[in-house]
């Protein structure tokens, strides 16, 4: 879990491998540390995948009953998904009554983890996968929801996991879609390891009929493409004000690339730290 630093909950995380040996360890620890937060944890796995089902159900200690599921791609049997016809909205409603459940059951959280090679099938081709992996970002609005998406590299190619990974945001970058449903907030630093990712973010406050709030208070950096976004999504909402909150560089940025000429783009200054007393 080196890879993905330790700021990891609540975020849209990919990870690639090489090694049976890589996915087991990182799997296990994923597991282990949500386990251990008092998370639900669901395990996405493939249909040849029944070793490393019962490698990281041993391994992972000190789970309560229902808390650890694995389940393997199409087998037909109890502890299994999808299927031949299984395609992309099926796997996003599949997510979100899982993340439904887990929530009404107690749980205060629910990490996610897929080992994406079941995949790797007729059903879904590459542009469906990207398609998949830019329209999860939806879900993974919500702070109590954790996605791990983990890649073989000896089953996929170099290009495909680079346009993948540029639509995760985390682990540089974190996002949370405010209560009242206008209100966007970036957190850590938008570059170009995840600046693609931006467009599908901010697309889960364009359809709102009122202004939006984008508070960038918290996000540290955010290079030309991201504040292009940015823009561009303001001046897609002429008659709506977007209203962003940021920092002096962020701000900077933003006006560097054209602010100043979409009326609908309002900038204010970050909203200043609570200091502990």
């Amino acid at each position: 879990m080196r890879e993905l630093g330790a700021a990891l909950f609540g975020q849209h995380v990919t990870l690639s491998y090489s090694s049976d040996d890589h996915i087991r360890e990182v799997l296990t620890e994923f597991a282990q540390r949500a386990v251990s937060a008092g998370h639900r944890v669901v395990i996405f796995l493939d249909t040849d995948s029944a070793a490393l089902a019962r490698q990281v159900t041993t391994d992972v200690t000190g789970a309560a009953p229902g808390q650890l599921s694995l389940l393997r791609y199409g087998t037909g049997q109890s502890g299994s998904f999808g299927g031949a016809l299984f395609g992309v909205a099926d796997m996003l409603a599949l997510l979100q009554r899982l993340a439904d459940d887990t929530l009404r059951a107690g749980w205060p959280a629910i990490s996610l983890a897929g080992q994406m090679t079941w995949t790797d099938r007729p059903a879904w081709t590459p542009t469906d996968l990207f398609a998949y992996e830019h329209q999860v970002n939806r879900f993974f609005g919500d702070p109590r929801v954790t996605g791990l998406c983990l890649y073989d590299r000896r089953r996929f190619g170099k290009e495909l996991l680079a346009r993948i990974g540029a639509v995760h945001p985390g682990p540089l970058l974190g996002f949370t879609l405010g209560g009242w449903g206008s209100h966007l907030r970036l957190t850590g630093e938008l570059d170009a390891s995840n600046t693609e990712s931006l467009p599908s973010i901010l697309e889960l406050v364009a359809g709102s009929d009122t202004v939006v709030l984008l508070d960038a208070s918290d996000l540290s950096f955010v290079d030309a493409a991201g504040a292009g976004h940015i823009v561009r999504f303001a001046a897609s909402r002429p008659h709506r004000h977007t209203v962003v909150r940021c920092g002096r560089g962020v701000r900077q940025a933003l006006q560097l690339v054209g602010a100043g000429s979409v009326p609908s783009l309002v900038i204010r200054d970050q909203v200043p730290a609570v200091s502990a007393s």
